[in-house]
């Protein structure tokens, strides 16, 4: 990567510190995470789920679903985040498109490539960056739920909120955060 390359490339993200995510603001959630703050905490959650199946046996490069995680929402810095519920199906797949050329305008190839395998999620890395993305957000809901902010009731009727991906760790991570929650 060029000097040019880098500032460009930040230059592209820097409106994910900027942009709330809608979700939240659609359901009253007043100065909302970022979509910045949000990747932050996808990496995180994606680091310690790496951690815990490495510690049941599994091979896992890390440093791929850490750089996955950090780019997950990297086309949001043009289209701005669309919240689940209002995506149809045609919807969901003409964003795609769109997001799909944004990301090949925006980044660098490596870094497309790695965008292109999380939205697929057919890899165990790009699987766990999809787990860790649900998992950040519905202890997010939790956080702001004790803070009474917003009316948040519906995230938790939508079974898409708790993908697991297959992992049984990110089946009893959903669990200890409904046990919090008391749900």
């Amino acid at each position: 990567m060029t000097p040019t390359a880098l500032v460009d490339l930040l230059e592209a993200l820097d409106p994910l510190s900027e942009l709330p995510r809608t979700g939240w603001v659609l359901r009253g959630v007043s100065s909302p995470e970022s979509i910045a703050a949000h990747s932050y905490g996808v990496a995180v959650a994606a680091m310690a789920i790496v951690d815990a199946l490495r510690a049941e046996g599994a091979s896992i490069d890390g440093e791929r679903v850490l750089r996955m995680a950090l780019l997950h929402d990297a086309a949001e810095a043009k289209t701005g985040d669309i919240p689940m519920p209002s995506k149809t199906p045609a919807l969901a797949d003409a964003l795609h498109a769109m997001e799909a050329s944004v990301v090949g305008d925006m980044l660098p190839e490596p870094y497309q490539a790695l965008w292109t395998e999380a939205e697929a999620k057919d890899t165990l890395e790009s699987r766990i960056v999809k787990a860790a993305d649900k998992v950040q957000m519905m202890v997010k809901l939790r956080v702001y739920e004790k803070q009474q902010r917003g009316r948040l009731d519906e995230f938790w009727a939508n079974p898409k909120n708790e993908r697991t991906m297959g992992f049984a760790f990110v089946e009893q991570v959903y669990a200890e955060i409904r046990r919090r929650a008391g749900r």
